[in-house]
């Protein structure tokens, strides 16, 4: 869960020349991860619902395309207030996605393909229906009492403070038997737990052992900056207001406790095998706070999404540029991860489309992370350009036993388009939520067969990223297009290749004139993707089509 409450901070830049990644030999540093919505990628047995046997049975396409990895969100037991980020059971499958069977089947073909997968974590919080909080709300001198966090306050009219949740009210639900609040920063159905309780982090910790036995290759860890609270609990002088946006202070997000249990979980994975990874919503105010969440010692998360970049919703070279170069230049040399597109974030296609040029942004935008130096993610649908349920349209979609409940985001969780057929071969049932109107022209199977299309031109980058040295492994080089319409970067690997990434954000041509290049301009031979058609530059001072993308090297 990203919460939109959190305000993110614009950050001044390195003069640095380059990125120096720390290690080039870790799977994760450089690697694409498909980010998998399951409820609606694949349904295999008719129900109108996703499934893990549907996600194997895609993963073929998956491999031809080109991701390293695929993470899936929650398909664990879950009552759905908040499909599936409420889990009643950590360690099964919901019956709606199939069986722990399935999901073994599912990391056996998904090895011998080379993909790894990654599993949603909620480690902040469960589901009000998980045994343990049943246990918890017993008694108050139930074992799992501590479990969570609970307060007295001042009776049932009184919450032990006026914190503001993220999902709007306040952070406490008063419960008449017990007589007591317990604390929730998002729904009142989602009670945090305790970390601070011995016996609840070990418990989490066997969840991850599990996992890892189970086949895993790490975990998306969800909502990592709310684990802990101030235990003075400190009154906030503004009472939450119907509306008002959640005040994250330093009370409740981004406590120093937090690093804390991230090495622990670190340690778990370190000691397991094949190098898995934490994948972390690590929603920060500045890019030295995000730097932090690494670990002092580059001992916690590995790789940190990074929403200073994945919440831009303007197309503005000049702005990228900013936070492009603060990811490449300020963390340190850890990896950056780049997205813009998930499940809480509307798609791309439409944030930046225009309503015209949708489909040659779409490249553009894509080429803005696939050619970066770092981890990439990637959500379902992305490569074909779907787009964003209208909110207008999703308003008329019905609540039932399929859609239990109305979510804003449910527009960027349309099932994924695969071909002309009728719910785009999602499903021979009724689908949980319809299929976007755009399928019948991007799907599947109609872009493969197209070379221009938004599938092909993903296509053709994530083979740049996997078969060419300087988008590979090679380091990030800032330089400056001397217009602020026209994102350039550079990459390049040790003493040999240089490739030379141009980005136009704006609606007309524009002339640029590029410095930065060390030892004069490289004789860039060769133009390995541009779109639209474009001519290899012979100068540093060349024009470059509106919304255009082109991509030279010198090999």
């Amino acid at each position: 869960m990203n919460p939109a409450s959190v305000t993110l901070a614009l950050l001044a830049v390195s003069t640095s020349l380059s990125s120096a990644p720390i290690a080039s030999n870790r799977w994760y540093d450089h690697a694409v991860i498909y980010e998998i919505y399951p409820r609606s990628f694949q349904d295999t047995n008719g129900d109108g619902i996703g499934d893990l046997n549907g996600i194997t049975a895609r993963l073929d396409y998956l491999k031809e395309l080109g991701v390293d990895a695929i993470w899936i969100t929650p398909f664990f037991p879950s009552p759905n207030f908040d499909f599936g980020y409420d889990i009643s059971d950590y360690t099964s499958v919901a019956p709606e996605y199939g069986t722990l069977h399935d999901w073994n089947k599912l990391v056996a073909e998904a090895n011998k393909r080379g993909i790894r997968i990654l599993i949603d974590f909620v480690l902040n919080h469960t589901s009000d229906q998980h045994p343990w909080f049943k246990e918890s709300r017993s008694s108050r001198t139930n074992p799992k009492r501590d479990w969570y966090v609970w307060r007295s306050g001042g009776g049932p009219d009184q919450p032990p403070t006026h914190w503001t949740s993220i999902f709007g009210g306040y952070t406490w639900t008063w419960d008449a038997p017990t007589t007591q609040w317990y604390y929730h920063i998002f729904l009142p159905q989602q009670p945090d737990v305790n970390w601070r309780n011995p016996q609840l982090r070990n418990a989490m910790y066997n969840v991850v052992r599990f996992w890892l036995d189970h086949g895993a290759s790490g975990f998306r860890l969800d909502a990592t900056p709310y684990l802990f609270e101030d235990p003075a609990f400190p009154e906030d002088p503004h009472p939450p207001q119907p509306g008002a946006e959640a005040a994250l202070k330093p009370y409740n997000s981004g406590r120093p406790e937090n690093h804390e249990v991230l090495r622990e979980m670190r340690k778990i994975l370190d000691s397991h095998p094949g190098n898995p990874v934490l994948l972390g919503e690590s929603s920060t105010a500045t890019i030295e706070d995000l730097a932090k969440v690494y670990g002092t010692n580059h001992d916690e998360i590995q790789l940190p999404m990074d929403f200073l970049f994945g919440n831009l919703t303007t197309l503005d070279a000049a702005v990228f540029k900013k936070q492009v170069d603060a990811a490449q230049l300020q963390l340190g040399g850890q990896t950056p991860v780049f997205f813009f597109s998930s499940h809480d974030h509307p798609r791309q296609w439409s944030t930046f489309g225009d309503g015209a040029h949708n489909d040659q942004i779409a490249k553009l935008t894509a080429a803005l992370t696939l050619a970066q130096h770092g981890c990439v993610l990637l959500y379902y649908g992305e490569e074909i350009g779907m787009g964003t349920m209208p909110a207008d349209q999703l308003k008329t979609v019905p609540i039932g036993p399929k859609r239990p409940r109305a979510d804003d985001r449910d527009g960027e969780r349309t099932p994924m388009q695969w071909d002309l057929a009728k719910n785009a071969s999602f499903t021979n049932g009724e689908p949980w939520l319809p299929v976007e109107t755009g399928a019948d022209r991007y799907n599947v199977a109609t872009e493969k067969q197209n070379p221009d299309s938004i599938y092909s031109w993903y296509s053709k980058l994530l083979k740049l990223r996997h078969d060419d040295a300087a988008f590979r492994e090679g380091a990030y080089i800032p330089l400056d297009s001397g217009n602020r319409d026209v994102f350039a970067f550079g990459r390049k690997a040790g003493s040999g290749e240089m490739a030379l990434i141009v980005l136009n954000t704006s609606p007309k041509d524009q002339t640029v004139s590029i410095t930065g290049t060390s030892g004069g301009w490289p004789n860039f031979r060769k133009l390995l993707m541009a779109s639209p058609q474009a001519e290899l530059p012979t100068s540093q001072t060349f024009t470059i089509a509106a919304y255009g993308v082109m991509i030279a090297t010198t090999e």
